[in-house]
């Protein structure tokens, strides 16, 4: 059968032996080393977008909660119950002052136009704004967010029915909210180099994330793999974003509101990248040595096989008078130059019987 790999020599093959003994447990090692590393940092992670999460979910909650239960508050006073604009218009003025995020507070008759004001402005119709409907048809809240006309950034507006003593809604409170409080955080929150912190609205509107930029429209989200895995309610969410694998956490706020973390999954699995790169290098390292060894080592082997390989060679050719190398040695070269030894004496006789007979 036609070989297509010539023999291997000894060198070669106590080169490859060594370097399978020292790889082998390296390998192993390595995948074990990086399994492990990989759950760490997985987990290491995940731990850390659900504490940063869990930090502005509650930051966020805290403040979409006092907006609330303010304006409720002061939608029970008798103020408001009387909806009449010289009762109420001061009111709206105390909580724009004391709220420096309010930008306008106003009142809203049956009818959808604005009774009060905390700013001059004329009465405006607000008869299709979804958050008046939702009020005025006895919903605790009705809320939208828009870019404000003011300060061309987010802003939630809210509103929250009045109702006379026998629980009739007799108009609306409503309220423009600034965001900068939300956003603001969402701003400062740095999350190692890629990971930023977002803010969602009920309908899947972008309220706020890290780094973002806000024109003249909201941006939709409503397709993101974020706002359609809502429900998964604190779960770790595996996605694509622009094009770059990405882990998230996902955290639920009041009034159907959604904060999300987010970090590249390259800057997750950076540990494993190291662990992969050490054990590269501790690989390039055993090969070298293994070859350096091999190189050292392997002479010692087969220099004395060699020579008595030659040595056999001429005995075949009757040439008996070779001094056998390494008799000396306690090895299995050693053993093999003896019996080496031994045979050439044997055979040194022998032909010496022989050529006595044969001249007899």
């Amino acid at each position: 059968m036609r070989r297509f790999l010539p023999p291997l020599t000894l060198f070669w093959r106590f080169f490859l032996g060594l370097l399978l003994a020292a790889l082998l447990p390296l390998l192993a090692t390595w995948y074990i080393a990086r399994g492990v590393t990989s759950d760490n940092a997985e987990l290491l992670a995940e731990a850390r977008l659900r504490f940063e999460a869990a930090q502005i979910a509650a930051r966020a909650d805290g403040w979409l909660w006092l907006n609330f239960e303010s304006l409720s508050e002061h939608a029970d006073t008798i103020a408001m119950r009387a909806m009449l604009p010289e009762l109420q218009r001061p009111v709206l003025i105390a909580i724009a002052n004391h709220q420096p995020w309010s930008q306008l507070v106003f009142t809203i008759g049956l009818d959808g136009v604005s009774l009060a004001r905390s700013d001059s402005l004329a009465p405006i119709n607000y008869s299709d704004r979804p958050y008046y409907k939702t009020a005025v048809a006895g919903q605790p809240l009705g809320q939208i967010i828009a870019i404000s006309r003011t300060t061309n950034r987010p802003a939630w507006i809210m509103g929250v029915p009045i109702k006379d003593e026998q629980s009739k809604v007799v108009g609306v409170l409503a309220k423009t909210n600034g965001l900068n409080e939300l956003t603001d955080l969402l701003a400062n929150t740095k999350i190692g180099e890629t990971g930023r912190a977002i803010l969602l609205f009920q309908d899947g509107k972008l309220a706020g994330m890290t780094g973002a930029v806000f024109d003249k429209e909201l941006r939709d989200w409503s397709k993101h793999p974020l706002y359609l895995n809502r429900e998964s309610r604190g779960g770790v969410l595996h996605y694509v974003d622009e094009g770059h694998p990405t882990v998230a956490v996902l955290q639920p706020v009041r009034f159907g509101w959604l904060v999300a973390v987010q970090m590249d999954e390259s800057e997750v699995l950076r540990p494993v990248k190291e662990t992969d790169r050490t054990m590269l290098i501790v690989l390039i390292v055993a090969t070298l040595m293994a070859a350096a060894l091999a190189a050292i080592a392997a002479p010692g082997f087969s220099r004395p096989l060699v020579r008595l390989t030659s040595i056999a060679e001429d005995m075949s050719r009757g040439h008996f008078d070779h001094e056998i190398p390494g008799t000396e040695r306690r090895d299995e070269i050693g053993a093999l130059s003896r019996s080496i030894e031994r045979m050439t004496r044997s055979l040194r006789l022998a032909m010496e019987r022989l050529t006595k007979n044969g001249g007899g």
